[in-house]
């Protein structure tokens, strides 16, 4: 990104919004550059405006700029290390089996919130719609049919470094998997592992 509006979104960051007169002054740049800057970050999605009037009720109300959520993404967070603490002290405090019972059930209540699956819905109907499911959670996922069934392929984990160091972490998957198809998937390839992907051979109930 342009240093001039990785500055733009540091300063919104700090001040929490800022019209383009106080960005033109801090940045010591004209107004219809800043503008120029803002117009881009708007079309980003990483900046929005609002009209607020002026204090003396004289004149056009005035835009002040705020960042959006996905701006906010983009500076430094300690979600991942937060989580790899607390995973580790889970471990500590109740054990492996407790653990993985924990991760069990989070994936039981990340399945309540997918869409149900329709009566009269084939295993392909509802592939899909599991794949739609993933992809809101972060996954990048897919299916191919091959011989034995179904492979499902998630190519990005969300959880990937906390899974690389905390194996049970990736019965959040399989988990998740088995809830939303009704099947027991079994795992042929797995990114904590270091291969390319998470790949789940899943057979239709009626094979």
């Amino acid at each position: 990104m342009q240093s001039t509006r990785q500055e733009i979104l540091t300063i919104l960051k700090e001040e929490r919004q800022a019209t383009v007169e106080d960005l033109a002054e801090r940045l010591e740049l004209t107004p219809m550059t800043i503008r120029h800057h803002l117009n881009v970050l708007q079309a980003q999605a990483l900046v929005a405006a609002s009209k607020v009037r002026r204090s003396k009720k004289v004149g056009r109300p005035r835009l002040v700029y705020t960042l959006t959520e996905a701006a906010d993404a983009l500076f430094p967070q300690g979600y991942g290390e937060l989580a790899r603490h607390l995973v580790t002290e889970v471990k500590d405090s109740v054990g492996q089996a407790q653990t993985e019972a924990i991760f069990r059930r989070i994936a039981e209540r990340v399945a309540d919130e997918a869409p149900p699956s329709v009566e009269g819905q084939s295993f392909e109907e509802r592939l899909d719609q599991v794949v739609d499911f993933l992809q809101e959670q972060g996954f990048l996922s897919r299916w191919e049919k091959n011989n034995e069934g179904y492979v499902l392929i998630n190519v990005n984990c969300p959880y990937r470094r906390i899974s690389q160091q905390h194996g049970e972490v990736c019965l959040l998957d399989t988990e998740l998997i088995r809830r939303l198809l009704g099947v027991e998937p079994r795992r042929e390839s797995s990114m904590a592992a270091g291969d390319g992907s998470c790949r789940y051979l899943v057979v239709p109930p009626n094979g």
